[in-house]
């Protein structure tokens, strides 16, 4: 039973860091888009 849990618990922990990882580089992208936009924008307006 004890095996079954750790095997559980791995499995878990391993799905958070894919999500941890998925959400960083999300607002990394997030981050580079808005900054590309706002250069465009002080680009066109100067």
């Amino acid at each position: 039973m004890n095996q079954k849990r750790e095997m559980k618990k791995k499995i878990r922990d391993a799905k958070q860091a894919r999500q941890a990882n998925r959400v960083i580089n999300g607002i990394f992208i997030g981050l580079i888009i808005l900054m590309v936009i706002v250069l465009l924008a002080y680009w066109l307006l100067v």
